[in-house]
Parts: structure tokens; sequence; C-alpha cells
């Protein structure tokens, strides 16, 4: 009889889907004990997002191992849902984004997170959990968090940003770049729109409005946030929405950030269970150390993210790093998540009428 394959063996030989193979630890190639944390040993699958955050779980990994006995192979790549839904049984613990965890959770490929095995859970921000909570249930364990903010060039511009309405302003024609749709930060200025030129949040109408007016001074659209800080360090552009902390390494060339005065919006990374996982008791052991704050600090060094609890101070190297001070914790404007999702098919048709991309 051919020998069974491993769920490490799998993901090695899935190249074609994008899966991973890092081995964080020693442990066996064998099939891992169902019991996981409960029992000691055994292996944890974990998806997250390539680049940053690939090298982020690495850096994680030998001291989950340490603490649990747990084996953690790391899984890298993107369209991280579609492949739980493709391969149920593969991942124990994902990586998702608010809009993706919500629909995980409403469509069945993901649990809803059992909040009393969460051992924080208390010092997590609400604004956090409370947008990616549907129907009464979380779909997912916020671990940080990166707010949106404004990088430009105050010398060249010639004065201060300090509020969302200055990206409407006649000096930035032609001068400003933002994220293209269907990615969220681009979708995010129809939220900003309807905040500062509407009624309030909910008032979309206005929110595309500001967007049509704001349309002639928008230079590029990009899909990496990379390429737009680059345009904005080489001098392209003078302005750039994009993750705020993304403008902390470009001080030296005058490049200031902002998050504005009136609140902003902001991205969430989060840890889900999958419905089909094979390892939940290790699922959850792993949540619980990424919620440990000397973790955190940890988290928020590797990962150039905010912690996701109230309770953690980052040493004053690290939070030089970081825009997402408390004041910004407590200013992020509500989103929710799954209402969010639902519209972004929609939203990027109408984006592409006005931008033409």
């Amino acid at each position: 009889m051919a020998p069974e394959l491993s769920r490490r063996s799998l993901l090695t030989i899935a190249g074609g889907l994008g899966a991973g193979y890092l081995l964080a630890g020693c442990g066996s190639d064998d099939e891992p004990s169902a019991t996981g944390a409960s029992g000691g040993g055994g292996e944890l699958v974990v998806r997250t997002w390539s680049g940053v955050w690939e090298g982020a779980v690495n850096a994680m990994a030998s001291g989950f191992e340490s603490a649990s006995g747990i084996s953690l192979l790391n899984d890298p790549g993107s369209d991280t849902l579609t492949l739980l839904e493709q391969r149920p049984g593969e991942h124990d613990v994902a990586w998702l984004i608010g809009t993706d965890s919500t629909r995980g959770m409403t469509d069945g490929t993901l649990e809803p997170i059992d909040t009393s095995r969460i051992e924080r859970f208390a010092q997590i921000n609400s604004r956090l959990s409370d947008g990616i909570t549907h129907d009464g249930e979380l779909s997912g364990v916020p671990i940080s968090y990166t707010a949106t903010g404004i990088i430009y060039n105050r010398d060249r511009l010639g004065f201060e940003i300090t509020s969302w309405e200055d990206l409407w302003r006649e000096e930035l024609r032609g001068q400003l770049c933002i994220q293209n749709a269907p990615s969220i930060g681009g979708l995010f200025l129809v939220f900003t729109g309807a905040r500062v030129f509407g009624s309030g949040a909910d008032d979309y109408e206005a929110g595309w409005k500001a967007i049509e007016e704001l349309a002639p001074n928008v230079q590029f659209l990009f899909n990496t946030s990379s390429d737009g800080v680059s345009k904005l360090a080489s001098g392209s552009v003078l302005a750039c929405v994009t993750i705020a902390d993304q403008g902390v390494p470009l001080r030296e060339q005058g490049i200031e950030t902002v998050i504005p005065e009136e609140g902003t919006t902001y991205s969430i990374q989060s840890l889900t269970v999958p419905a089909e996982s094979t390892n939940k008791d290790a699922a959850y052991e792993f949540i619980n150390f990424m919620l440990d704050p000397d973790n955190q600090v940890e988290w928020s060094r590797n990962g150039k993210a905010a912690p996701s609890t109230t309770d953690v101070t980052l040493p004053d190297d690290l939070a030089s790093e970081l825009m997402e001070t408390p004041a910004v914790a407590e200013s992020l404007w509500p989103i929710d998540w799954y209402e969010f999702g639902q519209q972004i098919p929609d939203w990027t048709t109408r984006w592409q009428r006005i931008f033409g991309s």
C-alpha cells in the first residue's frame, strides 16, 4: 500500500495553488494528531499572505513551537478564502481581511469564533472586533491593524494637509495617487467623501459625488501600495493615500504623513478558523499566543502593524515607526466589513466608469 501523504507533503506539491512549504521547527512529517494543543505536539498549518506577512509569521513560529510543542507550517499566498473553499481541511487557521472573514463565516467556510476561548478578548479594541461581527457572530480575531493616511511632500505642495477635505484642493490637481478598485484602499474614499461632504457615514451618494470631483486630482491609480509610495518618493506625485506607516521611512526625504483630524479607515489582520480545520485546539492556542502582550509587540515589529489590543505599550523605537497612536486607535471609523464586502462589486463598476480603469 502506498504511504499516506501528510498535509505537509500535500502543501509542498500544491505549487499550482501557490502553497508554501516553510518548516518552522523540527516536527515530524507524519500526519498530525487531531488532538493538537490538548494532547501536546502535532502540527498547525497556517495560511497567511506573502511578503512582509510571511516573514512576520516565520519570525513568530519558533516562539509558538517552544511554548506549545506544536510544529507550525506557514503556507503563504493569495486568494486565501477561495483556497479554503476548494481545499477544505488543509489549513487550521488563516489570516484574512475583514471583507473575506465575514463572507467566509456567512457561507460556512469559516466557523464563528468561540470568544470564550480567547483569553484576552476583552483587551481587543472593540472597533476592530465589532466590524467583523455579523448577526452577532465574530468571524475572526483581530491581531493587528493599519490605519489609512495621507503621505505628501509638504515643501513642494506648499501647504500642510490636516483634513481629508484637503485632497480636493486645486493645488493637488493631477498630483494625487490612490489605490485602484476593487482593492479596499481606494474604495475607502467613498466613506471619506460621505463623511466630509455628505450628511454622514452612510451618505454614499454624497461619497460618490465627491469621488467624481476628486478625479481631476488623481494622476495615478496603484494596485500595490509600494507603487504609490514609489511615485511619491520619485516626485511624480505630491500626495498619496495609503497605509500611513509607509510614509514613516521617507521622513528624511521631506515626506510627511498625516492621519487626518476627522478620523480614518483601516485595514484589519485577523486570524480565522476554517470550518474544516482538523486541529482547532491548536488554532485557538495560536490565536491566544498572538494576543499575548509580548507577542503583540513582536508581531508589530515584524509585521509593521499596530497591535489590536489596547493595553500594550510599544517600546519607543517601535512606536516611532508606526502612526497608530492610542489616539488614532480611538478615532477609527466604524466599518461594517460584511456590508462593505457586499458593496464592492457594484462600487468597482461605478469606480471604473469614473476613472476608466
